[in-house]
């Protein structure tokens, strides 16, 4: 009697607990991106967070400082480069209908002795409806982002109030989450040190380099004199963190259009500078920083960002390649022998 009422207090503790789970998740549901964008930015500022809680010992105080800096910074440098860019974005848009790419191709092709004008004026078309529909998305984007302009600023509330917690707690919430892995002691370690290398490798390996190359293409705008380089330096830049993409997306039609419209010199220039420079930034900057921590398989890299930023947003840009690293850690932990699934 008494072995049932204890398997009966086992059964009602498991459904509890289950029920406790999922109205948990429902709850925070809403503000899962917010929360891995927190512990992304937690991840990016410890460092910093470390060196200042060496001068200043209370934990909390170092914590709000350093979550105060980084907004103010981010916050200025966003609303300088929106005002601007939405401006270009507008204005590239008006200009983009009137270039004259047509005469340019024409003559570019006569010089290669081809007499095509019906060809030009098909290229011109193309490469106009194609500039024009990349930059009619980027405003239906902006505007969207207008409209849900409470709902994003609650999700940001949320990300910087729980990145400050992250900092304070970071050490503590390590600790528990290695002590509520179903792993012994080994397997554990393996496990976290495993976990920083891919965040490592794909917080400043893929973000901060894809950064890098996208600032550099944008230098590259402004010394060559392409059209709206502040809007075309913010889309190589976010394109930049993507694997296989890159900023040579946006330099190679750029400088192309430059080319067809009179500009050939400057435009040529723009395509040698990204071939030489933009380019080879991936391979010289890329292993300086992340050093030989992790090595991320290009595919999975592909897949895991494209993926999870389909699924959660920009976030699932780090979140996807990890999710997906997490797994293969597991199988082959089950490989070698070291857990049972």
């Amino acid at each position: 009697m008494d072995g049932e009422k204890t398997g009966l207090k086992k059964v009602i503790i498991i459904i509890l607990f289950i029920a406790l789970l999922v109205v948990t998740f429902l709850i925070i549901k809403p503000f899962i991106s917010a929360i891995l964008i927190a512990a992304v930015l937690a991840y990016m500022l410890h460092p910093l967070h470390k060196r200042l809680s060496r001068w200043i010992k209370n934990r909390n105080l170092s914590a709000a400082l350093i979550t105060f800096i980084f907004i103010a910074v981010l916050a200025t440098i966003f609303w300088l480069i929106a005002q601007i860019t939405i401006k270009e974005a507008f204005n590239l848009y008006l200009s983009i209908q009137k270039l004259d790419i047509f005469t340019g191709l024409n003559s570019l092709l006569s010089k290669l002795f081809i007499n095509a004008p019906e060809i030009s004026r098909q290229i011109t078309i193309a490469l106009q409806q194609t500039v024009s529909q990349a930059i009619n998305g980027f405003m239906i984007q902006a505007g969207q982002v207008i409209t849900n302009a409470p709902t994003l600023f609650l999700q940001i509330f949320v990300a910087f109030f729980v990145t400050f917690y992250f900092l304070r707690d970071g050490e503590k919430i390590v600790k528990f989450v290695k002590e509520m892995l179903p792993f012994d002691e080994e397997v554990s370690q393996k496990f976290l040190k495993r976990s920083d290398d891919i965040a490592n490798a794909t917080i400043y390996g893929q973000i901060v380099v894809g950064l890098i190359q996208g600032a550099t293409a944008g230098i590259g705008f402004y010394i060559f004199g392409a059209p709206s380089p502040l809007f075309f330096s913010v889309l190589a830049i976010f394109l930049s963190v993507l694997p296989f993409i890159g900023p040579s997306i946006v330099w190679v039609p750029v400088s192309l259009i430059m080319m067809l419209s009179g500009n050939f010199a400057n435009g040529l220039y723009l395509f040698l500078f990204g071939m030489i420079v933009v380019s080879w930034i991936d391979n010289v900057v890329k292993p300086f920083i992340v050093g030989r921590r992790a090595n991320i398989n290009p595919i999975i890299a592909l897949i895991g960002m494209l993926g999870g930023l389909a699924l959660i947003g920009p976030i699932g840009l780090v979140a996807g390649p990890l999710i997906l690293e997490y797994l293969l850690m597991l199988l082959q932990f089950h490989k070698k022998g070291k857990i049972a699934i």
